[in-house]
């Protein structure tokens, strides 16, 4: 019985302490698939696994694709990757008014890492301090850490 015991124990603990690590290509695979299939969270993955190269070939102009489609259909994650990617010229020309305008959908939202680039964004581009202050604050009171520094940055810059 003691035998049976520890072979069960054996087992149980060999269960419980292994790691599945998934294959960064399978996993690509199956986002991809539910990403054709329409799937929202999805698609902004595998714009992410594009952009970043996990499981396939990094490609930052299919990253920027699929990100669009998220983006398109209001998910603000995306819509503040397609903001970023017009900003810095990621997979797309580089076009302002584009990041601003994605930005703003992202911000709108509260999601903080949009309001703390576009903060920064009418701060740097526009000149327009008060703008980036109310965003940079909104991201600040979301939680957003680097505002703090940012907002003190442009205080200091604007009693200049």
């Amino acid at each position: 019985m003691t035998i049976l015991i520890r072979a069960l124990v054996t087992v149980c603990v060999m269960l419980f302490t292994t790691t599945v690590t998934a294959d960064p290509e399978a996993v690509f695979a199956r986002k991809l698939a539910q990403a054709e299939r329409g799937d929202l969270q999805a698609q902004y993955d595998v714009g992410y696994r594009y952009e970043k190269g996990r499981g396939i070939e990094e490609d930052e102009e299919l990253a920027f694709q699929w990100y669009m489609k998220a983006a398109e259909r209001g998910l603000d994650t995306a819509q503040y990757k397609v903001g970023v990617s017009y900003l810095d010229g990621s997979g797309v020309d580089p076009d302002p008014e584009q990041a601003k305008a994605w930005l703003e959908k992202s911000a709108n939202q509260g999601y903080p890492p949009a309001q703390f680039h576009l903060g920064k964004f009418c701060a740097n581009r526009l000149h327009d301090y008060d703008q980036a202050l109310a965003w940079l604050e909104k991201a600040q009171n979301n939680g957003y850490e680097p505002a703090t520094r940012e907002i003190f940055r442009i205080r200091s810059k604007a009693s200049d």
